[in-house]
């Protein structure tokens, strides 16, 4: 230690730019400065922390600062380049499209079908099936060529001439002008893009809703597509999708796809369609027909077809007239010994329109010069009785329904038209019919005004059941009961005056010449007591058919005496009428009548005496004021 500070070496000078201490290897330690206590910093300490604190706050400020001016920089630089982005990105879509398009083409061409044909729809090969295959095989095995595939078709079918031509359907190479199936239809037979295709179809469909005929077409050929495929890979799918697009589409479309289900869903989902079809029914009733086609051709399991009964049964009331026959033939149809009553009893009920018309309007319309018609209860008379001729099994059952009604206000207008039919159609059941007629005429619960609703202003129905109403009038008026006879009296007056033709006014009275030759008393008496009603009633209607009934005259010896007060009466009322519009030389009738009554009382027999009640009539009749202003002023 001596040695050392008597001989005092100098330090070694350090390079001018080092920063840090250089300690000569002989120099003494440095002194080791007295530490402040702990709650104390010494100045430097708190220079230094000042420094640094100060030096952090200005760290973010200057990247603030700095940062704000590099945005304010960047704002015109951004918005130049935002156009020129957007315009390369749809470029870049744009390249992509047509790749993707390219690519489906490419796709296709491999498998034997050229897309591109200026002449109209895509070649297809041959051997479709070995087509599909090969596209099954390519589109299945990649994933992203599938995808490509069905972007490419996607934009491919953006044009409406193209979709038109993927639609339509094309000639096949090597069989000339053969046309075969649509190249749609070919994709929708590979199953690994069947519900793609069916998604991108479906999804076409409402751009197509217009009523315009190309509209019109193009929806119409893309519903023909899903006709009768083979197999659906997800019909579940299909269906729901299908459903929900109906739902939005016009009604005209509406109609045609509702009436196409059967061929296009196949048997699966029909719950679903019964359902979906259920609900759009209550929002509009048009749609009744294709519906009840559609039900006709699904095959439905007792618990469906029940459901679709009770959902016809509820439309009787509801959907419009000019349905109703279709409805009542689908009804009639499904009726099984088990449902025919319900069905039976729920059309009784429900049904209003046979004989609704009133007698205000009748008289209205005949005051008008117009004759009513109703073809809509004369189409759904007709629907009744095509649904009762062949099938016995609804006619006995209707027949057991209406002798099953006790009270009088349970019998309706349409139960003498389905008695009407019944009878018309099958002759085992006539008796029966006739039995429980009579029956019902007897016991008041088929009286003459339900008649009159049948007929009056009906004059088509009228005519067209003219034979059997005739026939049913013909057994009525033999009966000995006076108020079954009474009935018959009233049909065949009513039908006299609602008939207005010649022909059916002659077979009228055609039919009471009948009785009137049967020889029966009380038979002969109210056919004359028809005779003096129409006399009374209708002389001059009556006046040009008197040709039909003036052969009773030659047969007036069978007569009773009250009969031929009844048969002198008629002639009597009909030769006063008639000399209204004769000649100088009177009328025909009269002339006969008057030779008749000259010929009796001049015969020397007791028997021919009965030309005094000849007389008598016509005596009384010209002292009645009523009928002297009928007679000419000479």
């Amino acid at each position: 230690m001596v040695l050392l500070q008597n001989k005092q070496i100098g330090p070694r000078k350090r390079p001018a730019k080092s920063k840090t201490g250089f300690v000569t290897p002989f120099a003494p330690p440095a002194k080791i400065p007295k530490l402040a206590p702990a709650n104390e910093e010494s100045v430097p300490q708190k220079i230094a922390s000042q420094s640094e604190a100060a030096s952090e706050e200005n760290v973010p400020r200057k990247i603030a600062s700095q940062s704000e001016a590099a945005n304010e920089e960047s704002v015109p630089q951004k918005i130049a380049s935002q156009p020129e982005l957007e315009s390369e990105a749809s470029n870049l879509r744009q390249s992509q499209i047509v790749s993707a398009t390219e690519k489906m083409i490419s796709v296709l061409a491999d498998a034997g079908c050229t897309l591109i044909n200026p002449l109209g729809p895509p070649c297809l090969p041959s051997d479709l099936h070995k087509l599909r295959n090969k596209l099954q095989s390519v589109l299945s095995s990649d994933s992203s060529r599938k995808s490509e595939f069905l972007q490419g078709l996607s934009s491919y079918v953006n044009s409406h001439s193209n979709l038109r031509r993927i639609l339509s359907p094309s000639r096949r190479v090597g069989l000339g002008s053969l046309r075969s199936d649509s190249l749609a239809r070919v994709l929708l037979l590979v199953p690994s893009v069947q519900s793609d295709i069916q998604n991108l179809l479906l999804e076409k469909l409402p751009e197509y809703f217009d009523v315009d005929p190309a509209g019109k077409d193009i929806a119409r050929l893309i519903l023909n597509q899903f006709r009768w495929l083979d197999f659906l890979v997800d019909s579940e799918a299909f269906t729901e999708k299908l459903l929900q697009v109906l739902s939005i589409s016009p009604v005209h479309l509406k109609k045609e796809i509702i009436g196409s289900l059967p061929e296009i869903i196949g048997e699966k989902n029909n719950k679903t369609v019964i359902d979906s079809l259920q609900d759009m029914l209550q929002e509009d009733s048009s749609i009744i027909v294709p519906m009840l086609d559609c039900f006709s051709n699904l095959h439905l399991d007792d618990m469906l077809q029940d459901q679709v009964i009770t959902v016809a049964l509820s439309c009787i009331r509801t959907i419009d007239a000019e349905h109703i026959p279709y409805l009542l033939r689908f009804l009639l149809l499904l009726a099984t010994p088990t449902n025919i009553r319900r069905i039976i009893s729920h059309i009784r009920h429900q049904l209003k329109l046979v004989g609704a018309l009133n007698v205000w309007t009748t008289q209205q319309s005949k005051m008008k010069g117009k004759s009513v018609v109703n073809n809509e209860e004369a189409s759904i008379l007709d629907a009744l009785r095509t649904s009762l001729r062949f099938n016995k099994v609804i006619c006995q059952e209707t027949l057991n329904e209406l002798k099953s009604l006790e009270k009088v206000q349970d019998h309706k207008v349409i139960d003498i038209w389905l008695l009407t039919l019944i009878y018309m159609n099958n002759e085992p059941l006539q008796k029966i019919v006739e039995k429980l007629l009579k029956k019902k005429i007897l016991e008041g619960c088929i009286v003459e005004t339900m008649f009159d609703q049948c007929v009056s202003g009906n004059t088509d129905l009228a005519r067209d059941y003219l034979p059997t109403l005739l026939s049913i009038s013909e057994y009525l008026l033999a009966c000995k009961e006076d108020k079954a006879r009474e009935f018959g009296i009233h049909m065949y007056t009513n039908l006299f005056k609602e008939l207005v033709d010649s022909y059916s006014r002659q077979e009228v009275l055609g039919a009471l010449i009948t009785h009137v030759g049967s020889g029966i008393s009380h038979e002969v008496s109210s056919a004359m007591d028809v005779m003096v009603l129409l006399a009374l009633k209708y002389s001059q209607e009556l006046v040009p058919l008197s040709s039909h009934i003036t052969g009773i005259l030659d047969y007036l010896e069978a007569f009773s005496v009250e009969n031929l007060h009844k048969v002198y009466e008629t002639f009597s009322l009909l030769a006063f009428s008639a000399e209204v519009t004769a000649g100088p030389f009177g009328s025909p009738i009269s002339n006969e009548l008057l030779v008749i009554v000259r010929k009796q009382l001049s015969h020397p027999d007791l028997i021919y005496k009965m030309g005094l009640i000849g007389t008598l009539k016509i005596v009384s009749y010209l002292g009645d004021a009523k009928t002297t202003k009928l007679l000419p002023s000479s």
